[in-house]
């Protein structure tokens, strides 16, 4: 389990909790996220925990010297999870990401397809990093070349300033609950020990470091729609309805460039389902994957009225009660737009989509032929 942007691998234990009932689970905290004086690798899982090596701390030690040439990037956090897996886990797995973690997720299964046995997109942001990726001509451009280049140590000129203007407000509890209440379909507000594990995490010595580092590091020499275009794992795409940054056109967009992957709604969840929805995640993680290992166990794909195995048909949908009572609706989606704005998307982006290399431009056409999952 990859975690999303601000926070770590904890953000996932109202999910593992249950999981590890009958399931090994991961989960990472990425390097300069988290918690500073425990380990990455939280093996939640049945078998019990294994030995740790250094390179699953979510923190270097502080100060980073200068000659580490670190940069807290999509490729740094790629990196970290293909070592992870190679080092600490030693098989294929199934890898879940949320946000940031969701992009993470794609990212290592298009370079490393041997290392994932299938992807689970929960609102998977497709874009991150303004910085052009490194060597591009871009790159290369005076503005760029006149800013720092993001990597740690970052100098302490620049560092001053956003600290003087920025920091201190941007991690202020009364802002992370805004920002949290902004992003979460419950606007009731969120529990205290949420807002308060994120506020530790700035209090580590390196946190302004990393901040800074992660706004200014360049993105990855792939686009997310390349990435995309690279998997050959089955893959679960598992969107809160009522996320207002990655908007359900994104989820409709990555089902158009993905028809085989299955689609999965769920409403009333925002932009981190798994932690708003935990049981309607957790039966929709159970059932997918299960119709994936009997797939993989027996050699072929399950065929069937469903058309995915995890029991339930385009357009229908489960009623799954959360623990607090709420009731999440999750919904198989087939792919084709709903309402005027996904129609319009749908429209801009078959014309747009090939030449711009965006998410929906290929398989766009396939969306309104009503292909199912």
């Amino acid at each position: 389990m990859v975690h999303g942007f601000g926070v770590a691998g904890w953000h996932f234990h109202r999910n593992w909790e249950d999981l590890r009932r009958d399931h090994r689970v991961w989960a990472v905290d990425l390097l300069g996220q988290g918690e500073a004086e425990r380990r990455a690798l939280r093996p939640v899982g049945r078998h019990g925990r294994r030995p740790v090596k250094s390179i699953c701390r979510s923190w270097p030690r502080h100060p980073v010297p200068t000659s580490a040439g670190l940069y807290y990037s999509v490729d740094t956090w790629t990196r970290q999870l293909e070592d992870f897996l190679e080092q600490c886990v030693g098989e294929p797995v199934y890898v879940a990401g949320n946000s940031l973690g969701g992009y993470l997720a794609v990212m290592l299964a298009a370079r490393r397809p041997d290392l994932v046995r299938g992807l689970v997109l929960l609102n998977a942001t497709p874009f991150w990093a303004f910085r052009p990726p490194r060597g591009s001509a871009a790159a290369r451009g005076p503005i760029w070349s006149a800013l720092a280049d993001g990597s740690v140590p970052v100098p302490e000129s620049l560092k001053r300033v956003i600290e003087r203007y920025w920091w201190d407000k941007l991690r202020a509890p009364t802002t992370i609950s805004a920002m949290l209440r902004l992003v979460y379909a419950d606007k009731s507000g969120p529990d205290p020990p949420l807002v308060a594990r994120i506020v530790e995490a700035t209090e580590h010595p390196g946190a302004l470091d990393a901040f800074t580092s992660i706004v200014l590091s360049p993105k990855a020499e792939l686009s997310f729609d390349e990435l995309v275009d690279r998997l050959h794992c089955p893959v679960l795409l598992l969107y809160g309805k009522e996320d207002p940054w990655v908007r359900p056109l994104w989820g409709q967009r990555l089902k158009r460039r993905l028809p085989t992957a299955t689609y999965l709604e769920l409403s009333p969840a925002g932009h981190c389902p798994h932690h708003e929805a935990p049981a309607a995640v957790n039966k929709a993680l159970r059932a997918w994957v299960a119709a994936q290992e009997r797939a993989r166990t027996q050699g072929v794909a399950e065929e069937g009225p469903t058309g995915t195995g995890i029991g339930l048909a385009v357009e229908e949908s489960w009623e799954v009660v959360e623990a607090d009572g709420r009731v999440v609706r999750v919904s198989h989606i087939d792919g084709r737009p709903r309402g005027v704005m996904e129609w319009l998307d749908l429209a801009v982006w078959s014309v747009l989509g090939r030449a711009l290399g965006a998410v929906g431009g290929k398989g766009a056409d396939k969306a309104g032929s009503g292909t199912a999952a």
